[in-house]
């Protein structure tokens, strides 16, 4: 397929709404099949990432903080499809093996091992020089045929005469998302929406696979994460890369982990990944939230951080950077099945961590659902 010509529009192949792990992914990984039409990928972001991405800042060229992902986590080493998509980046070292220091902390706030946990047992990744390294690699790999558009989050979707219609003035053929908030009930409180996007946009009994599909992603649990996200003034020597908490632990101070990363100046960004307490979000009560979120987070940091007085003693110097809210589709009660990952008659499907398979709820499932889906597009 090729780009058509002779329309008011921008008009592509593919649509990818999301331009994180999975939806880079996907792009690379169709190219890799041979595919040659033309992909848009819509991204809310700056760039890409999604929740591999991060932060730089205008004042201080060198600071480069991972705010969500902290590694790129594997159930065992990458093989088949997935090895193909993955190896060239480490023999370009873009990614390399993530060494870092993880420990455990109780109720208590004592030094314990670290939780038994899916994302610390197999494998773990870095991205060099950062994590959105990686994503932008993909995006890379997928050619000059694979055009990004940044900034820009999607209010609505429409399906007219075989095409998806976005907002502004692009539409495709085929459409992917990489998350289900288009698809998630959810989404009409948390965004101010009427209806659910992928719903209005097909109508019940047109396509009897996003039917079956929608009705399971309906029934998915949400996984929030506020993380905030710290500057301290100085770094101290063998701290640890990643401080998980235990279960008892999460509950007491409401935090799943923070995690800590080094600056070239010899500064330490540090970020909070809070859970959430199941306080309604919607567009006027975000922003309550978020400041809610830095004061509950800033002052269980008094207590985690004891066990290492530097960091616990420059804690009141340190700078907030904010709170960024992450809205994931895992921890699930099941996954969506890689039967209902493409749905033909509607010309849609859906990729990410939260699609059955090797590695759910990883950098892993990520990349696998990718690289499945972009086989079905292919064949």
């Amino acid at each position: 397929m090729t780009l058509l010509a002779d329309s008011p529009h921008s008009d592509f192949d593919l649509a990818v709404i999301g331009a994180g792990l999975a939806g880079t992914g996907l792009a690379a990984s169709l190219r890799q099949a041979g595919f040659d039409g033309t992909i848009l990928l819509l991204e809310a972001g700056r760039g890409p990432g999604g929740r591999a991405a991060s932060r730089r800042r205008r004042d201080d060229l060198l600071w480069r903080l991972d705010h969500g992902a902290p590694c790129f986590s594997f159930s065992q080493p990458p093989k088949g499809r997935l090895a193909e998509l993955w190896n060239p980046l480490l023999e370009k070292g873009i990614v390399q093996p993530d060494r870092g220091i993880v420990v455990g902390l109780n109720e208590t706030g004592c030094l314990v091992d670290p939780p038994d946990h899916p994302l610390l047992q197999g494998p773990r990744f870095r991205g060099v020089p950062t994590m959105a390294s990686v994503p932008e690699a993909l995006l890379q790999a997928a050619g000059s045929k694979t055009h990004g558009v940044f900034g820009e989050r999607i209010s609505g979707l429409s399906r007219e005469n075989g095409w998806w219609c976005f907002s502004g003035q692009h539409r495709a053929r085929s459409l992917v998302v990489t998350g289900n908030l288009l698809a998630h009930p959810r989404s009409l409180a948390m965004l101010g929406w009427r209806d659910v996007p992928l719903r209005s946009a097909v109508p019940l009994n047109v396509d009897p696979f996003l039917d079956a599909a929608l009705e399971q992603i309906a029934e998915m649990r949400a996984s929030v994460r506020w993380n905030l996200m710290l500057e301290f003034p100085r770094c101290a020597d063998h701290l640890p890369r990643q401080i998980w908490l235990t279960s008892e632990a999460q509950e007491t101070f409401g935090i799943e982990r923070i995690v800590l990363h080094r600056q070239q100046d010899q500064k330490l960004g540090l970020v909070v990944h809070g859970l959430d307490d199941g306080s309604p979000i919607t567009p006027d009560s975000q922003p309550g939230l978020l400041v809610s979120q830095e004061l509950r987070q800033r002052k269980a940091l008094t207590e985690l951080l004891l066990p290492w007085p530097e960091l616990a003693q420059a804690l009141p110097l340190a700078r907030s950077l904010g709170v960024m809210r992450w809205g994931a589709s895992q921890p699930l009660d099941y996954p969506l099945p890689t039967s209902l990952q493409w749905c033909g008659p509607s010309a849609v499907g859906f990729c990410g961590d939260w699609i059955a398979g090797p590695g759910f709820g990883m950098a892993e499932g990520a990349l696998q659902s990718a690289v499945d889906l972009a086989a079905q597009l292919t064949e």
